[in-house]
């Protein structure tokens, strides 16, 4: 067979139980079927190390390549000077990694800062609550870096939007504690704290004891405390005692991603020296953090027309307009009942469909701002770069490829 036959070549891909590895995994088979390619073997992140020593000979020729996590530097240093490919999963890993590579290195991973950015909107958009804590995995050997940077984020955009005060972090977990331990020390780290209180946690599993431990105090949820998880885990979320809102992250067109790397790679290409984050997609909502329906009808006619809507036909009189009421009846109840304008409201909606078509399609951004309905593109470029930070083309960049 030709050296850069892809049907010679294998890929070695991590086999976690935890939804990041099973869906990244799904993904990387999807994408290596619809090219037609089927050499893949699964193991966990140290069967992938000794598979890197016992068969040197199948890396050394150029017919194999790592999609892993980075859990022993020596393996990886030979990897790196053997000219293994390898698709790094996991941003923590990609400093020490690119040290001991001394090269290209392309790494896929979940964008966390984005994850706290996003609970931060979603929480604080409901402008209900007194109190922001923050629980995260203290067993998690890894929290000093992707649990840390869901925190600042979160911390940071709730201190944009107006917030005053500190978000406290509880440790849910401690090495050697019991359950009744942890929801001790988790109730007395939020006894001082006014009600309602929104919790975001680290995970989905973080999420799960949170509620648990809400319940068995008989906490009211959502009205007296929320709580919000990240990965959306079906089997943990719709399972808990109260039913977990969590945001969603596309971990399987990630898997997709890593995998197109990969095949570009051992079908000749240049090693990429790259890091793609995958951006948080958006809130499934569920009891945990369900909103609750404004007491004035008026407001809450606005407010589903807002939400379900076309956005071009979404403007401060079609929305007046559906709630069937008048201007200053509507803005003056409006804004009392959800801490918005009409028109803030409005462009939030704008923002988060600008961001859908950004992510989940490749439609030229100027269309895009045609179906948002702006007759200047500048006026769109305006209002995401206010709300997000960053451009659209920026944005859409930083998406992953597939």
């Amino acid at each position: 067979m030709g050296k850069n036959d892809i049907h010679s070549k294998w890929v070695i891909i991590t086999d976690g139980t935890n939804i990041f590895d099973s869906e990244i995994r799904a993904g990387a088979v999807e994408l290596a079927h619809e090219r037609g390619f089927h050499n893949m073997q699964m193991r966990n992140d140290d069967l992938i190390m000794d598979t890197v020593y016992l068969r040197k000979d199948l890396f050394k020729s150029g017919n194999a390549g790592l999609i892993c996590h980075a859990v022993d530097i020596a393996a990886l240093k030979f990897a790196a000077k053997s000219g293994i490919p390898i698709v790094l999963l996991g941003e923590e890993s990609a400093p020490e990694w690119r040290k001991a590579a001394g090269g290209a290195v392309a790494v896929c991973s979940v964008d966390n800062e984005d994850i706290g950015r996003l609970a931060a909107d979603y929480l604080y958009g409901q402008r209900r609550f007194r109190s922001y804590v923050f629980a995260d995995n203290s067993r998690d050997e890894h929290w000093d870096w992707w649990s840390m940077r869901r925190y600042k984020a979160f911390s940071d955009t709730l201190a944009e939007h107006g917030h005053i005060g500190e978000v406290r972090r509880v440790p849910v977990y401690l090495p050697l504690s019991t359950p009744d331990e942890d929801a001790k020390r988790f109730f007395e780290a939020i006894t001082d704290l006014p009600r309602p209180i929104a919790v975001f946690a680290c995970n989905d599993i973080v999420a799960k004891s949170v509620v648990g431990f809400l319940d068995m105090d008989s906490v009211r949820m959502p009205l007296e405390a929320a709580v919000l998880g990240v990965d959306d885990d079906r089997e943990l979320c719709e399972t808990a005692a109260v039913k977990i809102s969590s945001i969603r992250i596309e971990h399987r067109r990630l898997g997709r991603t890593a995998m197109t790397l990969m095949l570009r790679m051992l079908q000749g290409g240049s090693h990429h020296d790259k890091t793609i984050l995958c951006p948080a997609l958006r809130v499934v909502e569920r009891e945990s953090t369900r909103r609750l329906a404004p007491s004035n009808p008026r407001v809450s006619a606005a407010l589903d027309f807002i939400r379900t809507a076309n956005v071009r036909e979404l403007s401060v009189n079609s929305v007046t307009k559906a709630a069937n009421a008048s201007h200053t009846y509507l803005a003056t109840n409006f804004k009392k009942e959800t801490g918005l304008t009409i028109l803030d409201a409005i462009h939030e909606r704008v923002v988060d469909e600008t961001k859908r078509l950004l992510t989940d399609t490749d439609i030229p951004i100027s269309i895009i701002t045609e179906e948002m309905g702006f007759k200047s593109a500048s006026g769109l470029y305006e209002l995401f770069k206010k709300k997000t930070g960053s451009t659209m083309s920026e944005f859409r960049k930083n998406r992953p490829l597939l």
